[in-house]
C-alpha cells in the first residue's frame, strides 16, 4: 500500500516542531539573534531622538489609549514602535520554542535557550514600563540594556549550536577534543578573558551613556552624577584588555594552529572590538555626536554576539571527549547551556 500524503495540518506541524535540526530550527536561532540585536537598535534610536517618554505611562501609550495618537507626533510613533517590536521578538521565540520542542531529549539546552528567551523578553518589557514610569531613570535605562545584551549572548549560542548539530562541515570543523591538555586550558583561559572584558565593557558603557547628554527625553531627566571623563576612562580599561586579548588569541591561534573555526571568530572579534574603539574614541573627542552614538550601539550588538560565539566556539573544541558521539547528536553534555 502507498502512504496517504500529508495532510496541510500535518506538514506545517512538520516544520514548526521538526524532530530533527532543520533549516527551520537554525532559522529560528538567526531569527531570535537578529529580533533581540534590532532591539538594541530601536532602543538606541528612541533615546538618541528623545522619544523615551513618547508614550508617557504604560502599559498603555496614554491613560486614555494602548496606541500613541497624531497629538503626540513623531516622539509617540517612534516609542510605541519600539514597543511594538516586542510583540515581534515574542512571535519568534515562541517559533524558536516550537522548533526545539521534538528536540528536548537530545538537545535539552535548545530547549532551555528557547525558554530563557522567552521569559528574557517578558522581563524586559516589564523593565520597559519600569523605565518609564520612573522618567527613564538611568540606572534602570542601564539594565532595560544589560538585558537585551543577554538576550542577544543566548541567541548566539542556540545559533552556533544548531549549526553544530546539523551541519556537517560545522560539525567536523568544531568537534570536541581538538584542542587537549594545555592548549585546552590555555584557549579557554583566554576565552575567560575576552568574555568578561566584554561584558564589563558593555556594562560600563551603560554607565556613560547614563552620565552623557543623551537622556532619551528633550525634557528634565534624571543623569548619573558621575564626572564624564572619569567614567569613560573606567569604561575603556576593559576595552584595553579586550584588545589585547584579541591579539594575543589571533597570534596564538595562527601560531599554535588552532581549528580554524576559532581563528576566524577571533579576527571578525579583533575587527569588532577595533571598530568599536574607534567610535568610541570619535564621539568622545567630537561632542557625542548622535549618529556615532548610534554606531556604538549597533556596535555593542555586534561584540555580545561575536564575543559570545568565540567563548562558545572555543569550549567546543576544547571539550574532552570521552567517548564518541552518535552521528547527529549534540554534545549538550559537554557544553550545557
Amino acid at each position: 500500500m502507498t502512504a496517504s500524503p500529508a495532510t496541510p495540518g500535518a506538514r506545517l506541524a512538520g516544520l514548526l516542531l521538526p524532530r530533527e535540526v532543520t533549516r527551520w530550527v537554525r532559522g529560528t536561532a538567526w531569527a531570535s539573534l537578529l529580533t533581540n540585536a534590532l532591539l538594541i537598535v530601536s532602543g538606541g534610536a528612541v533615546r538618541l531622538t528623545g522619544s523615551g517618554l513618547g508614550c508617557p505611562t504604560w502599559p498603555r501609550c496614554t491613560d486614555d489609549s494602548w496606541t500613541n495618537t497624531p497629538e503626540m507626533g513623531i516622539h509617540g510613533y517612534i516609542e510605541f514602535g519600539n514597543r511594538t517590536l516586542t510583540f515581534v521578538l515574542s512571535l519568534v521565540a515562541v517559533l524558536t520554542a516550537l522548533a526545539v520542542w521534538r528536540l528536548r531529549d537530545r538537545h535539552p539546552s535548545f530547549l532551555r535557550i528557547a525558554v530563557a528567551l522567552g521569559l528574557g523578553i517578558v522581563v524586559q518589557a516589564v523593565v520597559g514600563g519600569v523605565t518609564v514610569r520612573t522618567g527613564l531613570n538611568p540606572w534602570v535605562v542601564g539594565i532595560h540594556f544589560v538585558i537585551s545584551a543577554v538576550l542577544v549572548a543566548l541567541a548566539a549560542v542556540l545559533v552556533d549550536r544548531t549549526r553544530r548539530v546539523s551541519l556537517p562541515d560545522v560539525a567536523a570543523a568544531e568537534r570536541p577534543g581538538q584542542l587537549v591538555g594545555p592548549e585546552a586550558r590555555r584557549a579557554r583561559l583566554l576565552a575567560v578573558v575576552l568574555g568578561t572584558a566584554s561584558a564589563l565593557a558593555i556594562y560600563l558603557g551603560t554607565l556613560v551613556t547614563g552620565t552623557g547628554p543623551h537622556s532619551g527625553d528633550s525634557g528634565q531627566v534624571a543623569r548619573h552624577a558621575f564626572d564624564a571623563y572619569v567614567v569613560t576612562r573606567v569604561h575603556v580599561l576593559p576595552v584595553y584588555v579586550l584588545v589585547a586579548g584579541t591579539l594575543v588569541g589571533v597570534v596564538a591561534a595562527s601560531v599554535r594552529r588552532w581549528p580554524a573555526p576559532l581563528r576566524r571568530i577571533l579576527v571578525v572579534l579583533t575587527v569588532v572590538v577595533a571598530a568599536q574603539a574607534l567610535i568610541g574614541y570619535y564621539q568622545f573627542f567630537n561632542g557625542v555626536p548622535v549618529l556615532a552614538v548610534a554606531l556604538h550601539m549597533v556596535g555593542a550588538a555586534a561584540l555580545a554576539t561575536v564575543a559570545t560565539m568565540t567563548v562558545e566556539k572555543t569550549y567546543a573544541v576544547s571539550a574532552p571527549v570521552d567517548e564518541p558521539l552518535a552521528p547527529g547528536t549534540s554534545p549538550d553534555v559537554l557544553t550545557r547551556a
